[in-house]
């Protein structure tokens, strides 16, 4: 009777552990419980932000790994482009993705802690690489390629958008922030209003940017960005385009 209990009293102690074996690392880049964590997220735009991605970047990851897995065993590889933290590339792993990249400059630290985080949350075959990412990157092809949060942060967004469309093998999926002061079908700025840096379609543009490129376009989606208080910063476009 005694050794139940105990078994139970170190089962819930491992519970525990697990749920805060990132408390230490300090404020993250993105909230952790969709893998049983809790952590502290840096304050800020960062919480509703992740809200209004989260779920739909999820389903397209998850459609894009069922649909290339013909037989249980195939392999399946991806890669998080823009990645920040890794925090897509670490999702696409334990939804079953056999490799999965993280790539990204590191210009604001994010990328210092993933390798550790990974580890803590019992994650194998997630590697991260420090590069920038233009136009010309020739980076390992993968299954899947997610270009999350990048094409409005570079000045040549269609040409960074052809660059990930060339690196995947099967799925590439899209998500970018669009101006909601405007939806005038030509718009485009560069730089993004108010930045020195960066880029502005308005959810019509961005559209017609796709439209134009004659992607295969299996799903997309629109939502509100709720962290960001600009008009310019607060829609949200999202592409799942399958390779052809």
């Amino acid at each position: 009777m005694k050794s139940k209990i105990f078994n139970v009293i170190n089962q819930i102690r491992l519970s525990r552990s697990k749920k805060n074996s990132l408390s230490d690392l300090g404020p993250l880049y993105h909230n952790y419980s969709f893998f049983g964590i809790n952590n502290i997220q840096i304050k800020g735009i960062f919480e509703e932000n992740q809200k209004a991605k989260q779920s739909i970047i999820l389903a397209y990851i998850a459609y894009a790994i069922a649909k290339t897995k013909e037989m249980t065993s195939d392999e399946i590889s991806f890669t998080e482009l823009f990645c920040a933290d890794g925090f897509y590339a670490m999702v696409a792993r334990r939804l079953g993705c056999d490799l999965s990249i993280g790539i990204d400059n590191n210009r604001e630290g994010f990328m210092e802690k993933s390798q550790t985080i990974a580890k803590r949350i019992g994650l194998d075959n997630v590697n991260f690489i420090k590069s920038d990412i233009t136009a010309a990157s020739k980076f390992k092809m993968t299954d899947i390629v997610a270009n999350i949060g990048g094409l409005y942060h570079v000045s040549d967004p269609e040409d960074i958008l052809m660059m990930s469309y060339l690196m995947t093998k099967r799925y590439l999926i899209i998500q970018s922030v669009v101006s909601l002061a405007t939806n005038d079908e030509n718009y485009f700025s560069s730089p993004a209003p108010g930045w020195t840096w960066g880029n502005r379609f308005s959810k019509a543009s961005f559209d017609k940017m796709i439209q134009r490129r004659g992607f295969k376009v299996i799903d997309k989606h629109f939502n509100k960005l709720t962290g960001n208080d600009r008009l310019e910063d607060k829609g949200s476009v999202y592409y799942l385009i399958e390779k052809q």
